[in-house]
């Protein structure tokens, strides 16, 4: 079977010199477009292959944001790579960097060098803070974005504050928003025929999409807002901990969201479901199911004031010691039933052979050069004007070296030159 796919990016190349997530994410999602994304990774590899390996030079977390790549290995502190980067960059549309700033300028790889060279290239930049104010200078992965974009105090609720740990949620939406960017650049240059420099951050995504919490009606919000940061002054000054000042004043947004009970997982009487009502028709029909009775539910909104907090409190078990009395499956049924919006909570060594997963294409299989056959996650994009989802494993370190330098107009003899020099790096299988 062919490797290529006839997606809406056939043609188009990426150079992918970025590392770890976000970066990658943005290569792949290009890739399950039908991009030929080639992967310029150092001699020793993108530091995320060996996070945790599972193989030398291999790691899941590499594997699955670096799908339907090549990867081309060299070491661009030589002098001797300057001709094979030029070529590269020669024919590339994209390019994908996280380096701190001044790193790339002293590799050569920043954008007014390279654009010099291909004045069509999109450039593509992601880092931890951006290339403008106080941060600029300061490292940092998801977690420190989690904490210094607030998302972590919120899903801490005034507690111990807790990262989301399933996934990497700066990281995924900084590479989602370069991808979105590049897609946009590539419009853009077929209308002016102008290449572009692209930024993002992790910084500036974890701001992006906390459309609830990064969210002020200036009239309703700036007055609460203003007395909730003087007392946290005050407490850090008088040596109290913030901790106590939130508990006083809680927000009313945060308020709201936990004290919900229809928007919610409960345990049953065999696991747990979620309820998810974000409307009073919804709440309605679920109140029938549950068979209780609440004010709040009647009109078109939810008025919080038609309960006192201790009958709140009342409800709220009611309805937990309820969901307690059926199973999980009979739940779902009856919610179903109702048109309820409901699931039930699964771990996720059960999706791989769940119906709906198979009937979307959700998973695909692919035979890793190192690791043989590998499940992970499709495109979740299908398009009627063309194919999506690569059918490329990741690859090894270095895997085609020798075969993109070749499609340069690089000569065997040059090729094995560069190999024995250590200018490039040739992946050789082993037996």
């Amino acid at each position: 079977m062919s490797m290529e796919i006839a997606g809406v990016f056939s043609g188009i190349r990426v150079l992918d010199l970025s590392e770890y997530i976000a970066g990658p994410l943005a290569g792949e999602m290009l890739a399950d477009l039908g991009a030929d994304v080639i992967k310029v990774e150092p001699p020793l590899g993108d530091f995320w292959r060996h996070t945790a390996p599972v193989a030398p030079g291999e790691s899941r977390g590499f594997m699955g944001v670096n799908k339907g790549k090549r990867s081309i290995s060299i070491d661009l502190k030589r002098p001797e790579a300057k001709p094979v980067l030029r070529r590269l960059v020669e024919t590339a549309d994209i390019l994908l960097a996280n380096y701190r700033p001044g790193v790339a300028e002293r590799l050569g790889v920043d954008y007014a060098t390279l654009s010099a060279i291909n004045p069509r290239l999109i450039y593509c930049q992601n880092t931890a803070f951006g290339s403008e104010g106080p941060y600029r200078d300061r490292p940092g992965f998801d977690l420190v974005s989690q904490a210094m974009t607030g998302i972590m105090a919120f899903e801490g609720a005034g507690g111990l504050p807790h990262p989301i740990i399933t996934t990497s949620p700066t990281d995924l939406a900084a590479g989602m928003f370069l991808a979105y960017g590049a897609a946009a650049a590539l419009y853009h240059r077929e209308r002016t025929g102008k290449g572009q420099f692209i930024e993002t951050s992790l910084f500036a995504a974890g701001i992006a999409v906390q459309y609830r919490p990064m969210f002020s009606i200036e009239r309703l919000d700036r007055e609460p807002r203003e007395r909730l940061l003087a007392a946290m002054a005050e407490a850090r000054a008088s040596g109290r901990r913030v901790e106590e000042v939130l508990r006083e004043l809680p927000t009313r947004h945060e308020t709201g969201r936990r004290n919900n009970p229809y928007y919610k997982v409960y345990e049953t009487k065999d696991s747990y479901i979620a309820l998810a009502c974000l409307n009073n028709r919804l709440r309605r029909a679920a109140v029938r199911v549950l068979g209780v009775e609440d004010p709040r539910v009647e009109g078109d909104e939810f008025d919080t004031e038609l309960l006192s907090p201790d009958e709140n409190l009342v409800l709220n078990e009611l309805i937990s010691a309820i969901f307690s009395t059926k199973t999980t499956d009979e739940w779902v049924a009856a919610f179903d039933a109702a048109g309820v919006p409901c699931g039930p909570v699964r771990y996720t060594a059960e999706l791989f052979d769940d119906p709906q997963v198979k009937a979307g294409e959700l998973l695909r299989e692919f035979d890793h050069p190192v690791m043989g056959p590998v499940v992970m996650a499709n495109s979740p994009l299908k398009m009627s004007g063309g194919e999506t989802g690569t059918r490329r494993p990741s690859p090894a370190l270095g895997q085609h070296t020798r075969e993109v330098l070749a499609e340069l107009g690089f000569g065997s003899e040059e090729i094995e030159r560069l190999v024995a020099e250590r200018v490039v790096r040739a992946w050789e299988p082993r037996e």
